[in-house]
C-alpha cells in the first residue's frame, strides 16, 4: 500500500541470515529542487489541480519458469562463493522468487484499486502504464498471462504438464544451486542462507485464478525481455523452437567456460547457450504455448483484450509495420512512448534512426505542452549499439539527452529496467530547464514496489508527486496459497536473495534505491521559453 504510510523493510535475521519483514512508519514526501527555476509555494497542495494521475509498473517479468529456454545456470556464477562472480557481476537470470511473478502482479494490481486515488491530490487515478518487461523471456504463454492479469480475465501460472511441476525447484533436480522448497537434495540457500522450506508450493504456485484486473485503461510499453530470450538473445535460428521442446538444461557441464560463456550470453550469441546442452537436462512436456514472440507479435496480441483501450496504446500502424512507438493525449499533457529495445540483441537500449526522427518531429509538434516520455531503458543504459553489417545505426544516449534539451516542453522521462527506484535531474549546467528521470523498481526483485505519479499545476508551475506503493501482500506469508499471500512469499524470498542481501538495509539498498529517489515531489518551471536548440552533433558514420 502506499508507504507514506507505513513500509516494509527487513527484520532481525534468524538461521542462516534469514530475515521476516516487518512494517516501520511511513516515508513523507521530500522536496526536491535539483532543477534550476522549479520552486514551490508555502501551502501549495491545497491550491494545487491535478493534470494527470498515473499508476507505473515496470518489469512485472510474468515469468514461465519451466520453460527449456531459460538460462538459470549462468546464475550460479553471481553467487557470493563464485570465482567468477568480480568478474561476470550480477547475471539475472535465476532467483527463488520467480517461481510467484504471477502472483506477485496480481497483489501489486489489488492494491493499485484499493488506492485508487493518488495520495498528493487525492485524484482517481486515470491509467496504469508498464514501462517494458512486462515478460520474461518473449514467449506467447508469458505475454497472454500479463495481459489477462492487467484486464481481470482467468489466468493459469503454469505450462507443459499441467498435473506436475516440471522446473528447477523440483525436488528430483539434484542441484544444490538452486531453492527447493518441497526437499530433495540439500540445497545451499536452505543450508547455509535459512531459506524455508515449504510444501506444497509447487502446487499452489500453479493454480489458476480469476484476476482483478486494474480497472482502469493501460498502456504498453516494449522492453528488452518481451522481445529476446532472457532479455538479451533474439529467438531466431535454432532458439525459434528450442522453447517448444521438451528437454529443460538444469545444470552446466563441469569444463563450462563459465566467464567466456557468460560474455557470449550479454553479448547476444546464441552460442552460449548452445554450450549449456552438454550439461545435465530434465525431459519435460512439451508446449506449443511457449513460442517465442517477436516485436510485431507482442504488438497485435494486445489488441486482443478485454481492456482500454484496445492495442493498449499500439495503433493499427504499429500492428502493420512491426513496430512499438506512440503518442497519445491526456488533457493538455502530451504522453510519448518510445522503443528503446535494439532486436539485433544485447539487454541494453538505443534508438533506431527513423524513431528518432519521429521522436523529433514529436516534440517540435508539442512545444507549448507538457511532455512526459515513457520507455523501457532510462538514460544511461542508452549504450547498445550492436548491429549486424550493413545495418542503420543505432541513435545512442547523448544524442537522445540533446534532443530532449533542445525541447523545454520534455518534463519527465518515465522508465524501468534497471530495477531499481531512481529519481535524477537532467540539465545542463548554466541553463534553465531540463527534466526528470523517473525510474522505479521492478515486481521481481526487492523490493517489489510500483509508483503512483501525479502531475499537479501549483500556480508557480508544476510538480510531479511519486509515491511508491507495495503489494496487496501480507507483510508475512502465512502459508494459505492464495494469490496475496504468495506475493508475500515472493517478496520476502526477494529480501532474501543471496547475491543481495548484504546490501538491502532498512535505509534502501539494492532495488530500493535512497529515500530522495522514492517518496519525492518534484518541481518544474512552467511555462517555459522556447530557447534555442543546442548545436546537435554530427552522427558517426555507419
Amino acid at each position: 500500500m502506499n508507504t507514506d504510510r507505513s513500509r516494509l523493510v527487513p527484520g532481525q535475521p534468524a538461521e542462516g541470515g534469514y530475515r521476516p519483514l516487518i512494517s516501520v512508519e511511513g516515508e513523507s514526501h521530500q522536496v526536491r529542487t535539483d532543477l534550476a527555476g522549479a520552486s514551490l509555494r508555502p501551502g501549495w497542495r491545497r491550491s494545487a489541480r491535478p493534470l494527470l494521475v498515473m499508476a507505473h509498473l515496470s518489469d512485472t517479468h510474468v515469468m514461465d519458469h519451466q520453460s527449456p529456454a531459460r538460462a538459470e545456470m549462468f546464475d550460479r556464477y553471481s553467487d557470493p562463493d563464485s570465482p567468477y562472480r568480480a568478474e561476470v557481476g550480477i547475471v539475472g537470470c535465476y532467483r527463488a522468487q520467480e517461481l510467484l511473478t504471477y502472483q506477485v502482479a496480481e497483489a501489486m494490481v489489488r492494491s493499485l484499486r484499493a488506492i485508487g486515488r493518488g495520495p498528493c491530490s487525492n485524484a482517481s487515478v486515470d491509467f496504469t502504464i508498464v514501462t517494458g518487461d512486462a515478460t520474461d523471456n518473449c514467449q506467447r504463454n508469458e505475454l497472454r498471462g500479463y495481459i489477462d492479469l492487467l484486464d481481470g480475465e482467468r489466468v493459469l501460472p503454469d505450462s507443459g504438464d499441467l498435473d506436475r511441476y516440471e522446473g528447477v525447484a523440483a525436488p528430483a533436480v539434484e542441484d544444490d544451486r538452486y531453492w527447493h522448497p518441497e526437499g530433495g537434495v540439500e540445497d545451499l540457500p536452505r543450508a547455509r542462507y535459512g531459506f524455508p522450506q515449504v510444501p506444497g508450493l509447487l502446487t499452489a504456485i500453479r493454480r489458476p485464478f480469476t484476476a482483478t484486473g486494474v480497472g482502469m485503461p493501460w498502456y504498453a510499453v516494449h522492453g528488452n525481455h518481451d522481445n529476446m530470450m532472457q532479455g538479451t538473445v533474439p529467438a531466431t535460428g535454432w532458439l525459434r523452437d528450442f522453447p517448444t521442446g521438451n528437454i529443460k538444461y538444469v545444470s552446466p557441464p563441469q569444463d563450462l567456460d563459465a566467464a567466456e560463456a557468460v560474455a557470449q550470453f550479454d553479448s547476444a550469441n546464441a552460442e552460449a547457450l548452445l554450450e549449456l546442452s552438454r550439461g545435465k537436462h530434465l525431459a519435460i512436456t512439451a508446449d506449443a504455448g511457449r513460442a517465442p514472440v517477436t516485436r510485431q507479435l507482442h504488438v497485435r496480441e494486445h489488441f486482443r483484450t478485454s481492456g482500454a483501450p484496445v492495442g493498449h496504446g499500439y495503433s493499427q500502424r504499429n500492428a502493420d509495420q512491426g513496430t512499438a512507438y506512440y503518442s497519445f493525449d491526456w488533457g493538455t499533457v502530451r504522453c510519448v512512448v518510445i522503443d528503446t529495445v535494439n532486436p539485433h540483441g544485447g539487454w541494453q537500449g538505443s534508438l533506431d534512426e527513423t524513431q528518432f526522427g519521429w521522436l523529433a518531429a514529436e516534440l517540435t509538434a508539442s512545444a507549448g505542452r507538457p511532455v512526459i516520455i515513457f520507455s523501457h531503458h532510462p538514460l544511461e543504459t542508452m549504450i547498445n549499439d550492436y548491429r549486424p553489417p550493413g545495418e542503420d545505426r543505432r541513435v545512442l544516449a547523448a544524442e537522445v539527452r540533446d534532443l530532449l534539451l533542445s525541447h523545454p516542453c520534455v518534463i519527465a522521462w518515465v522508465n524501468g529496467h534497471t530495477h531499481v527506484h531512481s529519481v535524477t535531474p537532467v540539465f545542463d549546467e548554466g541553463t534553465a530547464g531540463g527534466f526528470w528521470q523517473i525510474t522505479t523498481a521492478s515486481h521481481v526483485d526487492w523490493p517489489q514496489q510500483a509508483r503512483i505519479i501525479e502531475l499537479l499545476e501549483t500556480g508557480t508551475g508544476l510538480a510531479l508527486c511519486c509515491t511508491v506503493i507495495d503489494s496487496a501482500g501480507p507483510a508475512r506469508f502465512k502459508g494459505s496459497g492464495a494469490p496475496e499471500d504468495l506475493a508475500a512469499l515472493g517478496r520476502e524470498l526477494a529480501a532474501n536473495d543471496w547475491q543481495l542481501r548484504e546490501t538491502i538495509t532498512a535505509e534502501g539498498g539494492a532495488g530500493a534505491g535512497s529515500a530522495a529517489d522514492r517518496n519525492v515531489v518534484l518541481p518544474v518551471d512552467w511555462p517555459r521559453r522556447q530557447s534555442p536548440a543546442p548545436a546537435t552533433r554530427k552522427p558517426p558514420g555507419r
